[in-house]
């Protein structure tokens, strides 16, 4: 608690010494980058710097990467009774900028609200901290990466902390330095953003340059800041300013944009790509409409499940066919024949499709099924669909080639038997083919950098990188992904992220910790095995991808966390029995298993369905708690999950206390201000409450629980609440007959600001 202090204190200190700093405008900028960069000093040591650079190329590098992010971070909206043409402060404005403001012929400043965001020096300077970053994440060796990542992480989360000690700094007092205020909002606020692109720039370096590193996705769960709820702010990272093309799935960007490794980035030139390589494309979420889905749910979008927009099975053909080529058939006997993980024989001359055994020379495919090349082998594949991949194929010296349409049969034991060696297949592979349909008509005829950056922006967003299957198969074959483009070019996934990394925009690139799971895994075949993750991270992972087929989250989700296939969740969990878990990810609305002893708590799907509407839900029809990383972990049992958690029994005579609260109106100013206003005589149930004392009726003993932190100094569990996606508090609801023994009943979020008072406590739930 000291510490805590000690650290409130010094982190209000600060705040005020750079406050004060911005009384001179002639000096400001000097004086507050000087004060900030004599408080974080970057310590490296001489052993953690890569000896190829000297002092001038080092110097060289890093002003190349600083180039190379957004020239103007995205803009802080100022209010009216600050920059407006009448405002009393636009003299004292206008000295905080670098030139001065565009007048008319009366000294009056052009337009009704001009914004002098990019003319702010705090602004349009690169600060010494944000230089001395960028020369650290530029001249670290490779060795020494880890260590000074986490630095780096600590360095964000204390500018993040002085945003938030500012604001209610601010809020607490009467300051009348209105101009002060903001021109030192703007100032950490271009730090942090700027310094959080340099930091995942320097993770994505390392993973590219190293392989996927399952260690260092700790390092995205940043501490996010009271500047992201913004309105301006919220308008640039969310899309509403960025006029989002229709052409773009409002769910694949929402998956996108909720990802921990978006947070406060910045969208702008991603929408300005997009809509320019997409301008003449019409919607195609929603049939007959020109609008994009909501991009609530993916049962919200048409491209799921509106057979309207669904192609035909092999409706799609090559571009030089006719459309009118006849189909081939499997030969049953050869599929029948093969021993082992099965793939189509490079046989071009047969008139049905023959098999062989897959190897480490498979071209694999991963497709999206709705896009046109979809069916099973007793249907058949467009020859010309065969030609085009016997034709690769042979390009990349492969002896075979593996597709779903050709290599899972319907029969259900041979299908399981086919799905049994995917991880196989797709590990192994020599290459494995992206086919998707917004890929397939891009025109690559060079590998210029700024149409690779389109292809990015497009990749993040396409039907592939949001469906269920084509999540397993990338990343079982995260180190050979190739992408199929128009006119049968192929591009290297891993190369295209390089050469954007090097030369291309930050702000795109790093995009890709968005989809961690897409990046290259070990070159070496020995480490490619390693491609398994952990329960509570693939079941987030398909929290929001869709599988068509109903039970094939679960296979995909075993396949993903393991060797075997499961095709239910009880066998699933069952066989994760004496193995832990991390007890912030059970935080979720996901549905849970019924009337399977020891069981209650665990997720029957890792796919977070709609919940039914109304106001007793209290909680949005998708809650995630990603991950669960750094909560404490629970040990399941036969006989049940045994666990630490923060727990609240519930209390009969605390009824007074919390079965309702005020309501109150929420106003946010255009300087970033919360206000609340109560509505006198209103008050509104806590739906929370309500379920946990009517459960208190046929229960002796309710709980309402939350995961508990690694930290045993401080056992609540913050992740989720850096990350600023969680409604407010949110509590699992538990009960027992006997206090020993409890049951799992459903997550509800607590909508009250007054919050009961928790213990820390070893739950056995059953």
């Amino acid at each position: 608690m000291q510490d805590e202090e000690h650290r409130r204190f010094s982190l209000e200190a600060l705040c005020t010494s750079l406050h004060s700093l911005l009384s001179d405008p002639a000096t400001h900028y000097t004086a507050v980058d000087a004060k900030l960069a004599e408080n974080f000093v970057y310590y490296a040591q001489a052993s953690n710097l890569d000896p190829v650079f000297n002092e001038d190329q080092a110097a060289q590098s890093a002003s190349q990467l600083l180039s190379r992010l957004p020239a103007v971070p995205p803009k802080i909206e100022l209010p009216y009774n600050v920059c407006g043409s009448s405002s009393s402060n636009l003299d004292r404005v206008e000295r905080y900028c670098s030139c001065k403001l565009p007048c008319d012929r009366n000294n009056q400043v052009l337009g009704s609200r001009p914004s002098p965001w990019a003319e702010f020096l705090v602004v349009s300077k690169i600060s010494t901290v944000v230089a001395r970053l960028a020369l650290l994440v530029v001249t670290t060796q490779s060795t020494s990466r880890a260590n000074v990542a986490y630095t780096i992480k600590r360095f964000i989360n204390l500018i993040s902390e002085l945003i938030d000690t500012d604001n209610k700094m601010k809020m607490a007092t009467d300051r009348k330095s209105i101009v002060e205020d903001l021109i030192l909002q703007a100032f950490l606020w271009v730090t942090w953003q700027r310094s959080l692109m340099l930091f995942f720039w320097f993770i994505l370096r390392h993973e590219l340059g190293w392989g996927y590193d399952k260690d260092w996705n700790e390092l995205l769960a940043l501490r996010g800041c009271s500047l992201l709820m913004h309105p301006s702010i919220q308008a640039t990272l969310h899309g509403d300013a960025n006029q989002q093309h229709s052409y773009m799935c409002s769910w694949a960007f929402q998956v996108l944009s909720s990802s921990r490794a978006s947070i406060g980035l910045d969208f702008r030139r991603f929408h300005e790509r997009f809509g320019t390589l997409h301008r003449d494309q019409l919607a195609r979420c929603q049939f007959q409409s020109d609008e994009s889905c909501q991009g609530d749910h993916p049962m919200s979008c048409g491209r799921f499940q509106d057979t309207r927009l669904v192609k035909e099975e092999q409706s799609l053909h090559d571009l030089a066919c006719t459309g009118h080529c006849k189909k081939l058939r499997w030969n049953e006997a050869s599929y029948k024949k093969v021993q082992g993980p099965t793939a189509v024989a490079l046989k071009s001359r047969s008139t049905q499709i023959q098999y062989t055994v897959a190897s480490e020379s498979t071209l694999a495919i991963s497709h999206v099924w709705s896009h046109g090349q979809g069916g099973r082998p007793n249907v058949g594949i467009n020859e010309c669909l065969h030609k085009r991949y016997l034709k690769i194929a042979r390009e990349y010296k492969c002896d075979s080639y593996w597709i779903d349409t050709l290599c899972i049969p319907e029969d259900h034991n041979l299908r399981m038997e086919a799905i049994g060696f995917i991880n196989r297949i797709f590990t192994n592979s020599k290459i494995t083919l992206v086919c998707d349909r917004d890929i397939m008509d891009i025109d690559v005829p060079s590998l210029a950098t700024e149409l690779l950056e389109s292809v990015l922006v497009t990749f993040f967003v396409c039907d592939w990188t949001v469906r269920a299957w084509t999540l397993l198969e990338a990343m079982k074959a995260r180190h050979a992904l190739h992408l199929l483009t128009k006119f049968n070019r192929i591009i290297s996934l891993s190369d295209t992220l390089l050469q954007v990394h090097q030369e291309g925009s930050v702000d795109i690139v790093i995009l890709a910790l968005t989809s961690h799971h897409l990046l290259s895994s070990s070159i070496n075949k020995n480490y490619r095995h390693f491609t398994r993750q952990s329960m509570e991270e693939a079941g987030n992972l398909l929290s929001r991808r869709h599988a068509t087929r109903e039970g094939d989250e679960i296979v995909i989700w075993s396949l993903i966390s393991g060797i075997d296939v499961y095709q239910s969740a009880e066998e699933l969990w069952k066989s994760k029995i004496k193995s832990r878990i991390a007890t912030a990810y059970l935080m979720n609305t996901a549905p849970r298993l019924e009337g399977i002893s020891g069981f209650t708590w665990a997720p029957k799907t890792p796919y977070i369905r709609r919940l039914p509407s109304g106001p007793e839900t209290g909680i949005p029809e998708l809650y995630s708690s990603y991950e669960g990383a750094d909560s404490r972990l629970g040990l399941i049992t036969p006989k049940g999950l045994v666990a630490d958690w923060l727990v609240y029994y519930l209390r009969p005579e605390d009824a007074r206390l919390y079965q309702d609260f005020s309501k109150t109106v929420t106003i946010v100013t255009n300087d970033g201000k919360k206000i609340d206003n109560i509505i006198p005589g209103i008050r509104l149930t806590n739906y929370c409450w309500q379920t946990a004392s009517k459960l208190s009726e046929e229960y002796k003993h309710v709980a309402l629980i939350q995961p508990c932190s690694f930290n045993f100094a401080m056992p609540s569990y913050q992740a989720v609440k850096d990350r600023g996606e969680n409604p407010g508090e949110v509590f699992a609801i538990c009960t027992s007959k006997d206090g020993e023994r409890w049951a799992w009943n459903g997550v509800k979020v607590w909508p009250s600001n007054i919050t009961p008072p928790m213990v820390v406590d070893e739950l056995l739930i059953v």
